[in-house]
């Protein structure tokens, strides 16, 4: 069983398939935003992360 993810781990694997300057776009979030939390820092609210969840979910969707 694998342990569970952290938010800022969702980010940085959500980065490399999409790009940091697509989540940006699509979270209304500076790139800089997107970078520092690929890394851990700065704060990542709920909000974000479930538009992440949603962005990622239509990625899925539509490279099946």
């Amino acid at each position: 069983m694998t342990a569970p993810r952290s938010a800022y781990e969702i980010v940085a694997q959500a980065e490399k398939l999409l790009g940091s300057k697509q989540i940006a776009d699509r979270l209304r979030v500076s790139e800089e935003v997107v970078k520092a939390w690929c890394k851990g820092d700065g704060t990542l609210s709920d909000a974000h992360l479930l538009r992440l969840a949603d962005l990622l979910a239509k990625y899925a969707d539509a490279n099946k």
